[in-house]
């Protein structure tokens, strides 16, 4: 999860057509809802919990690369080459189309490490919006929370559990030292807590 960290408004006499065209992203109500059901099913101590406990959040798909990386560059003042994903608080996520698309990918069934990291991108973006900050609880919370809504969305335990460790293995290959928690160290932690348990308490 690389540097996981814009607002448009698009204020033109246009034809509609042409303002949606114009539009550099489009908020994805189907993935919003797959983050926030995938976090309920992850919290699986017994506790009362629900989507009631679960912010809202509203997913951001932007329509290509060079929109994403044009809108975050104009507002952060550096390049976006190696950002995926950010949240910079309130209830929105804002993600590459291609990560959007290999969400749905695995959503469909093709299990890769690729398809795996981008349903726990789109988790670790959406665990921050609960207010969690630090980047290892959440990069491991978000990798183990692939377990447990592959089971939600219909796959089985097996097909899971792969799933889980396809997220590890992009994390161990690709996160940045900052955000990198061995898998061994990590799973200790999900067994003996929850995500809810690390809301603002680690910042």
């Amino acid at each position: 999860m690389r540097a996981l960290l814009a607002l448009v408004a698009v204020a033109c006499a246009v034809a509609p057509a042409t303002a949606r065209a114009a539009t550099p992203f489009v908020y994805d109500r189907e993935l919003a809802d797959v983050a926030r059901a995938s976090l309920v099913q992850a919290v699986n101590d017994g506790r009362p919990f629900s989507r009631a406990d679960v912010e809202r959040v509203y997913v951001r798909c932007y329509r290509d690369k060079r929109t994403f990386e044009d809108v975050f560059e104009d507002r952060f003042g550096f390049s976006a080459s190696r950002v995926v994903a950010y949240y910079i608080g309130g209830p929105d996520l804002y993600l590459r189309n291609g990560t959007c698309a290999n969400i749905r990918a695995f959503l469909g069934g093709r299990h890769t490490v690729y398809t795996a990291a981008a349903y726990a991108i789109l988790l670790h973006e959406a665990l921050h919006r609960q207010g969690i900050r630090n980047e290892r609880i959440v990069t491991c919370f978000a990798n183990e929370a692939v377990r447990w809504g592959a089971l939600r969305f219909g796959f089985g335990e097996a097909q899971a559990l792969r799933a889980r460790n396809l997220a590890l293995t992009y994390s161990r290959l690709f996160a940045p030292p900052g955000y990198f928690m061995g898998a061994p160290t990590c799973l200790a932690m999900t067994e003996r807590t929850e995500w809810p348990d690390h809301r603002r308490r680690d910042g």
